[in-house]
């Protein structure tokens, strides 16, 4: 396979991967399944149902770019037509990434934290007697 291939599957398979659990997804998996459509591979059956169990719960988001990769390379290698196809799917825009932020907590000596981010936080709890421990 040619290296522009190489790095269009590459390409594609991480912004498969990125979309998933993204509002992207829908869009994604719309086109990796025109490619498989398209493709007519002995492994379209096979992954049409990794496309619908996109959680990378299971396998990890590193793993999962590495299968989609290799997916992609064997069709592309195949049917070098699909090249357009998969440069839609490489052309999705990036999801949006959440803020980042960063918060550091600590208690010591029996010491309690109650810590938020990004809301309202409520919490009750039964009086302290006067030796420490709590009431009944």
């Amino acid at each position: 396979m040619n290296e522009e291939l190489a790095e269009l599957a590459a390409s594609g398979a991480a912004a498969l991967v990125s979309a998933m659990g993204t509002d992207l997804w829908q869009q994604a998996k719309r086109l990796m399944s025109g490619v498989l459509a398209r493709a007519r591979s002995s492994r379209s059956n096979e992954l049409s149902a990794a496309l619908n169990r996109h959680s990378t719960a299971t396998r990890g988001a590193v793993d999962a770019v590495g299968y989609w990769t290799e997916a992609l390379s064997q069709l592309l290698e195949r049917n070098p037509h699909l090249a357009q196809d998969v440069m839609a799917l490489a052309s999705l825009p990036a999801p949006e990434k959440p803020e980042i932020a960063i918060q550091v907590n600590s208690a010591t000596h029996s010491g309690e934290v109650f810590a938020v981010q990004h809301g309202n936080q409520h919490f009750t709890s039964a009086p302290k007697a006067r030796d420490g421990g709590e009431r009944p």
